[in-house]
């Protein structure tokens, strides 16, 4: 077998994640960012009206307008069971999550006329999706819009608020998805190379970082002892 290698994430979005500080940038820089964010933006607008079109399209065409049949998780309807299919597949490159919030947006815009939720951008409305209810959801488009919080601060938010409700998001385990799941870590962890890069920075990492670290791994330890007991029974 061939050495597996680990690839480790860009500093940017190490940074990004972690709240770094924006980097310092030359005029000539900062036009060509300028220049970037609105080649951005344009993007995501492109991008958000095709995905708002096409579920407007999936509504009208796959589900006669019927949003009640077009939200049901447990559709029969053939036509819609043939797209998830081939979704992500060599006839629709599209994935089945981009196919579910195109769909589950152009029904909740049919169903909630509310100026709230109607000017709310796509991708803050697929954010609220997962709270399920029109009524919350129309409640918390009011409050991001109001705050206009940031799709980083609307996903907090939606989080708290299905946690408050008892609702916290669950990963669903089927026994091949959870032996993916550890090979993945083991695969990524397990590589000597990943021993050896973090030897190398333990002189440069704070104490406290140190530690910190060393308890997550005793965690860890603690973690995968507890599953091969359950295992084992």
């Amino acid at each position: 077998m061939g050495t597996i290698k680990t690839v480790s994430r860009p500093s940017a979005l190490v940074r990004a994640e972690h709240g770094g500080a924006p980097a310092h940038l030359t005029s000539a820089e900062r036009k060509v960012l300028d220049e970037a964010v609105r080649r951005g933006e344009d993007v995501r607008e492109d991008l958000e009206s095709k995905t708002l079109a096409y579920g407007r399209w999936l509504l009208e065409k796959v589900f006669d307008d019927d949003t009640t049949a077009a939200l049901d998780d447990k559709s029969k309807n053939p036509i819609w069971q043939e797209l998830v299919r081939r979704a992500g597949g060599p006839t629709l490159g599209i994935t089945q999550h981009l196919l579910y919030v195109a769909l589950r947006i152009a029904a909740h815009d049919h169903r909630i006329a509310a100026t709230a939720w109607r000017n709310l951008d796509a991708g803050r409305k697929e954010l609220l999706l997962p709270l399920g209810d029109e009524r919350t959801m129309l409640t918390a488009a009011k409050h991001v819009s109001e705050m206009n919080l940031s799709q980083k601060k609307t996903a907090e938010y939606v989080s708290a608020l299905r946690a408050k409700a008892g609702r916290a998001r669950t990963v669903r385990l089927t026994p091949k998805s959870l032996h993916a799941r550890i090979r993945s870590v083991r695969a990524r962890l397990g590589d000597g190379g990943v021993v050896k890069r973090l030897t190398a920075m333990r002189a440069e990492m704070d104490p406290k970082d140190r530690d910190a670290m060393a308890a997550e791994l005793a965690g860890l330890k603690d973690v995968v002892s507890d599953m091969l007991r359950a295992l084992r029974r």
